[in-house]
């Protein structure tokens, strides 16, 4: 993408060798997020959060909506926050560098979200690893568990977009998210000209992803999917 794929897999190789903790690297089509802009309460408003973990596959993910629309890229210790047109939204995102070095598109790690936006709110959502299977969160024993568990062996391969709502287990760990994580914005004239140049990656993606969300469990569709509802009233 925007920066050179040798940069982007030293940047990968040297967190994986940190075991994940490391610092965040600004992926491609980004850029810091300023606090002078003020918010435009005539739209919706999503932020993508995505903590430090030990499951982390590496690399950044392209969040783009099925309809063709660039929202933009997210990575490790990083939270990305775009304003899109209210209304019906799906989200999919994909980690160009995991498919590059694996050679394949795995099923479990294209994340899909479903949503239905207000304008003038703000919706906060979780990037997830090693925590889902195809079908959904994993149980332990039988039991739910909010602590994170890296179910797979290769946790790289199974992914997820979790809402994060009021009232939700979550929710508790907004605030520490939001201080902590590296704010970014997309760059979005040159991340859509990108995907106008991909659109047969989106529109693979696009059908690996709705695919999945179709196998998910009834659960697991309900995290997978923001309601209006959901949103916070986005400040002026």
């Amino acid at each position: 993408m925007g920066t050179s794929r040798g940069g982007r897999l030293c940047a990968l190789v040297a967190c994986a060798g940190m075991g994940g903790a490391c610092a965040s690297y600004r992926p491609p089509f980004t850029q810091p997020s300023s606090a002078s802009v003020p918010a435009d309460t005539h739209q919706a408003t999503l932020v993508f959060l995505w903590p430090l973990t030990s499951c982390d596959p590496g690399g950044y993910y392209t969040l783009a909506t099925t309809e063709g629309r660039f929202v933009g890229n997210v990575a490790a210790g990083t939270q990305l926050r775009v304003t899109v047109p209210a209304g019906e939204r799906t989200v999919v995102g994909w980690n160009e560098q995991q498919e590059v070095a694996r050679g394949a598109v795995i099923k479990g790690a294209v994340s899909v979200l479903h949503a239905s936006l207000a304008e003038g709110r703000t919706y906060y959502v979780r990037m997830a690893f090693g925590e889902w299977d195809n079908k959904g969160p994993r149980e332990v024993f039988g039991v739910r568990t909010a602590k994170q568990l890296c179910i797979a062996p290769d946790h790289s391969m199974t992914s997820a977009m979790v809402v994060v709502a009021p009232g939700s287990e979550p929710w508790k760990e907004l605030p520490g998210w939001t201080v902590g994580l590296e704010a970014l914005v997309p760059d979005l004239a040159a991340g859509q000209a990108w995907l106008d140049q991909h659109r047969d990656v989106l529109q693979y993606h696009r059908a690996v992803g709705e695919g999945r969300f179709e196998g998910l469990r009834p659960d697991a569709k309900r995290m997978a999917t923001l309601q209006a509802e959901d949103g916070t009233p986005t400040s002026p």
